[in-house]
This record gives C-alpha cells, sequence and structure tokens, in this order.
C-alpha cells in the first residue's frame, strides 16, 4: 500500500525507499539473511563493534541488535568477545565464515539495487543522487 501523507513527492520517496529496501531484503532471506543482519555483518568487516556501537550504526534498539546477533552467532557468522579493557562490554566480531557470508550477500544486494534502478539512465542516476541529497540535507532530524 502506497504512504498517503498528503505530500504526493514525500509519498513517492517513502514507497520508493520501502520497495527496494523490502525487495532487497526478500532477495537476501532467500539465501537465509535479511537487510538488517547484511548491515550488521558490513559494520564488522573493519573492525569488532560493541553491541551498543552496531545499535547506533543501524540505528535501531539494542534488544533488536541482540536478536540480529542470536541469529547469525548461531550460524557461525558472528561471535561475542569480551572487551579486552572493558569488562562491561561485549564486541562483535565476524567470523571468517561471517565474512565470506557478507561478501556473497553483497552481491545478491547490489544485483537487487541495481535491478531496481535499471530503468535509469546514468545521467538520470546521478540526477536522482543529487536530488536525493538535498532533500536529505533538507530534513531536520
Amino acid at each position: 500500500m502506497r504512504p498517503d501523507t498528503g505530500n504526493e513527492l514525500v509519498d513517492a520517496i517513502l514507497h520508493a525507499a520501502h520497495r527496494v529496501r523490502t525487495s532487497t531484503d526478500a532477495v537476501l532471506r532467500d539465501g537465509g539473511l535479511s537487510l538488517p543482519g547484511l548491515k550488521l555483518l558490513r559494520s564488522l568487516t573493519q573492525a569488532d563493534r560493541s553491541m551498543r556501537e552496531v545499535s547506533d550504526v543501524l540505528r535501531v534498539s539494542p534488544r533488536t541488535v541482540t536478536d540480529i546477533i542470536d541469529g547469525l552467532q548461531a550460524r557461525g557468522l558472528v561471535v561475542r568477545r569480551p572487551h579486552p579493557t572493558d569488562r562491561r562490554v561485549t564486541l562483535l566480531h565476524l567470523t571468517e565464515a561471517g565474512a565470506r557470508r557478507f561478501a556473497e550477500a553483497s552481491v545478491v544486494a547490489d544485483r537487487a539495487g541495481d535491478e531496481a534502478i535499471s530503468g535509469l539512465d546514468e545521467d538520470e542516476r546521478r540526477t536522482l543522487r543529487r536530488l536525493l541529497e538535498r532533500v536529505g540535507a533538507g530534513v531536520r532530524r
């Protein structure tokens, strides 16, 4: 169902974003991962992170992060490790299997994104990106 905020342009932006997100998530779920799971794995590719850091990066509640981590850990993609200097903090670490799964899932997600914008030529893509960046810059929160 299309959003109905009363602003046709905002509704179109929200609808397009929702369609791309849900389509990408569905394709990833076919392979046993979700879009939030992919984002979480991506956040761990550069360094171990605390649950709070991941929560902030993903912009989701710590409880949601815990649920995602539990699933990823059960599949051997992520492990929890103690922080070396702060015993109150648990760090999340991407395993080798997690790094491989992230690489595979990234290809799938990229294909889904490419498919979503396949009807646009390069000039239209550049224009859309510039316009969306301006829209985003105009949002106060």
